[in-house]
C-alpha cells in the first residue's frame, strides 16, 4: 500500500495565475498517494476563496482549511498540520512549482 503524503498550501493574496500553477503542478506529480490541504488566510479574499473551491470540487484529493481570519503563514500551517492524515507532511507555497516528480523524489 502506498504512503499518504500531506502537501499543505497556506494562501493569502496570491496571483490567480500563480495559485492556478502551483495547484497544478501538485495535481500532475507523479507519485498521486496524497492529500492537498489548502489554507484560506485571508477570509476576505474572494478570488481565491471561489479559485480552491473549484479544484476541490474537482478532485478529492484537496481538502479546504478556512481560517475565520489571518492567522500567519505559520499558525496556519500548523493548524493544517493537525488535520494532515498522511505519513508525510510536504510544505508547498502558493506562488512556487513543484517539479512533476518532487513528491515521488521527496518520498
Amino acid at each position: 500500500m502506498k504512503q499518504l503524503i500531506s502537501v499543505i498550501m497556506c494562501t493569502y493574496n496570491e496571483e490567480q495565475e500563480e495559485l492556478i500553477q502551483a495547484i497544478q503542478s501538485i495535481l500532475n506529480q507523479t507519485y498521486g498517494c496524497f492529500e492537498l490541504l489548502i489554507v484560506l488566510d485571508n477570509p476576505d479574499n474572494q478570488l481565491i476563496r471561489e479559485l480552491v473551491f473549484y479544484y476541490a470540487q474537482k478532485d478529492s484529493r484537496i481538502r479546504v482549511i478556512e481560517n475565520r481570519q489571518n492567522l500567519g503563514v505559520a499558525r496556519s500551517s500548523n493548524r493544517a498540520w493537525r488535520m494532515a492524515k498522511g505519513q508525510y507532511i510536504a510544505k508547498m507555497d502558493a506562488d512556487d512549482i513543484a517539479s512533476p516528480q518532487r513528491l515521488e523524489k521527496e518520498l
